[in-house]
């Protein structure tokens, strides 16, 4: 692949996973709303990451976009920057909110931090909400004071923050995955020696740790690409990240149906897949024989 070209499968694969992954996140985000069950700070939190991974995948459909539409495939950097604000923000957000969710599940194994979390409810959801939109805000304010006005790109991911400050976050999100691995693989640890309160407890947790690490995987996956970048094939580099970290988003929706039956309750009866998969796979009729007890005559 030249340096101004993207090949016809990339394209396809660049509309594809994010369409997907839109489409599974905001079924997330959508059963959170309308389902009692999953109105509890923890479920909140997941359709938060969700709300923040839909706002990334637009930078796919920017790519193609404007790829399509001019003719050397180029577009100002500082262009392609002012469209990308908000999924960049998406992704700091998302990443970082999923730290915090870590940390939150190690001290959510202590008394005194359940009581505090539930006696100030709006307090913890405030707490792991606003570093997330600190980090976003803050990496898409260096963005735009980098940016480059002379310079022309081909509008991806990769070419939105310049040196030095492409180094800096590139770092920043390694650090923040290693911590993400390692608070769950401790959490793990903990709970072994721990009985769990209640099975939806546990469908919680198990989601927390499926759908972080997918999303961790992802972007993990992405940052390793971004670390070893051949600089005499950058264009394929980038395309590589982005179907990583998309792909990473994408398996969201199909993750927790497969994992958490809670989540697999509330998508049955909301979105009928219950009954499509009733219809489907019909379930055979069982025939049950009640047999009385004889009794003994003396």
């Amino acid at each position: 692949m030249s340096a101004n070209t993207i090949s016809v499968p990339y394209q396809v694969v660049y509309i594809v996973l994010p369409t997907i992954s839109v489409l599974g996140n905001t079924l997330i985000i959508y059963a959170t709303l309308i389902s009692r069950e999953l109105r509890n700070p923890c479920n909140i939190f997941i359709a938060l990451v969700a709300l923040g991974d839909i706002m990334l995948m637009f930078s796919f459909y920017t790519t193609i976009v404007t790829y399509k539409l001019y003719e050397d495939h180029l577009i100002p950097q500082d262009v392609c920057v002012y469209f990308n604000i908000i999924p960049f923000f998406g992704t700091c957000f998302s990443t970082m909110l999923l730290l915090n969710l870590a940390l939150d599940r190690l001290l959510s194994l202590t008394t005194l931090y359940n009581l505090l979390s539930s006696t100030y409810a709006k307090l913890y959801i405030m707490v792991h909400v606003l570093p997330g939109c600190a980090f976003g805000i803050t990496v898409d304010v260096l963005m735009i004071l980098n940016r480059a006005a002379d310079k022309n790109v081909l509008c991806t991911m990769s070419t939105l923050l310049l040196p030095p400050v492409a180094e800096i976050f590139v770092k920043t999100t390694f650090i923040i995955c290693v911590s993400i691995i390692l608070c769950y693989s401790f959490f793990a640890l903990f709970l072994r020696r721990l009985k769990m309160s209640t099975e939806v407890t546990k469908n919680v947790y198990r989601s927390l740790i499926v759908i972080s690490l997918t999303v961790v995987f992802g972007t993990f996956g992405c940052v390793i690409v971004a670390m070893t970048d051949d600089p005499s094939d950058t264009e394929n580099s980038s395309m590589l990240a982005g179907i990583l970290i998309s792909s990473g988003t994408a398996v969201n929706f199909f993750a927790y149906y497969s994992m958490s039956t809670q989540y697999r309750g509330v998508f049955d009866s909301v979105f009928g897949i219950g009954r499509l998969k009733n219809a489907v796979f019909p379930k055979k009729p069982t025939t049950v024989f009640n047999i009385a007890p004889r009794t003994l005559e003396p």
